[in-house]
């Protein structure tokens, strides 16, 4: 078993978690190496124990983006909600060729799939579809059969994959789920509503990747076949159009990032930050971390319980404080992280948010230094505070 079913298997224990939500997760996940820190691996965004454990469903179960195939970009009001972005925002993101417009319609019987738009940075990508000829009733999950996602070039560094509809839950100011429409906390046994108002459903795919430019300007292959109702006692899909979805095109987007050069010791943490780089819907991190064995209790499939060995971890990111004061937390939404190869002490995270920045407003890092007791929220002395240079380099 891998860390990251570890950690699923912990967070089953604390909270009780739709079984679909943890289906999706552990499938997202199984097919990834197993590195123990000897290279990038996956994380999935809400790894500390004291984050609410539902976060991380919220961040893997909310979907999507709809956007009309024009000139410009008509964003969506899902799309919106997911990444909560404001007007200004949008037009940062076309402005810096950030988003783009697909416009490929496929039609398999009476469901007809359209490829809208993609959002894709140094290291991430997402892509939204829109669902036309299929309804669902509240409270019913559907989902595709099977998804096939190819990256020309990519091979193994694609190592973050969650994929869903949008069902209008997106994760709250406290890392919880909660209404997109109102901020209201979503209720433990309430129903999700995936259709949208125009009658359609929508599906995003997000991905992130370890190595630099991964995607961009490369030719990505979609495949999304056989659309039903996720069975979650069953763990499957009980098929009720069949039909194989498919989309090629060449992803565009951005490599602006603005860079801060850094020397930022973390406490006694033995990390150094040296290097981050910001988009509006990601951030690499790069530490100075000479490698420190550590042994943790893990429990495999059977139950069984077993030690395992890794290297210590950076602090955990937690967000943003903007230049007026605003702290934007539970900012992570999952990525890669690892050493540079095996000898190195230089250590690289890139995780995706889970809402839209803006660059220029940020003035400082705040990573994870303690865990407040039981479920209270961090307050300042729990968090590594890191200025940014105001003369960061883009």
């Amino acid at each position: 078993m891998s860390r990251f079913e570890d950690m699923i298997h912990g967070l089953q224990q604390d909270t009780e978690v739709p079984e679909y939500v943890w289906q999706s997760y552990t499938e997202t996940l199984s097919g990834l190496p197993d590195k123990e820190n000897r290279g990038y691996r996956a994380h999935g965004g809400k790894s500390r124990r004291w984050m609410a454990p539902v976060a991380a469903a919220a961040a893997l179960t909310v979907g999507v983006v709809s956007v009309s195939a024009s000139a410009y970009l008509r964003w969506s009001r899902s799309l919106e909600e997911k990444l909560q972005i404001t007007t200004e925002q949008e037009q940062v993101l076309e402005e810096q060729k950030l988003a783009a417009p697909i416009g490929q319609s496929v039609t398999q019987g009476d469901v007809t799939v359209t490829a809208q738009q993609s959002i894709v940075d140094n290291y991430v990508a997402y892509l939204s579809f829109k669902v036309e000829g299929y309804e669902v009733e509240e409270g019913v999950q559907p989902d595709f059969a099977s998804v096939d996602i190819q990256i020309e070039g990519e091979g193994d560094y694609t190592l973050g994959r969650s994929y869903g509809f949008y069902n209008g839950m997106v994760v709250g100011p406290d890392g919880g789920p909660v209404h997109a429409s109102d901020g209201t906390p979503w209720g433990e046994d309430e129903a999700a509503n995936y259709m949208m108002e125009d009658g359609s459903l929508e599906y995003l795919i997000r991905m992130v990747s370890a190595r630099e430019g991964a995607f961009l300007d490369k030719q990505v292959h979609v495949e999304l076949k056989d659309l039903g109702i996720y069975k979650q006692k069953a763990g499957d899909i009980t098929t009720e159009a069949e039909g194989t979805w498919s989309f090629d095109w060449t992803l565009t987007g951005s490599d602006e990032m603005k860079e801060y050069e850094l020397n930022a010791p973390l406490g006694d943490s033995g990390a150094t930050l040296v290097q981050a780089e910001l988009s509006p819907v990601s951030i690499s991190l790069q530490y100075d971390l000479p490698r420190r064995e550590e042994t943790e209790q893990a429990v495999d499939q059977n139950g069984n319980a077993f030690i395992h060995t890794t290297y210590a971890e950076p602090p955990y990111f937690y967000g943003v404080q903007l230049k007026d004061g605003t702290i934007l937390g539970h900012l992570s939404n999952g990525g890669a992280e690892g050493y540079e190869d095996d000898q190195s002490d230089l250590y690289h995270v890139r995780t995706s948010f889970t809402r839209v920045i803006t660059v220029d407003e940020v003035e400082s890092l705040l990573f994870v230094k303690s865990s407040p007791a039981g479920e209270q929220p961090l307050t300042e002395e729990n968090l590594y505070v890191v200025p940014l240079e105001a003369d960061g380099n883009s």
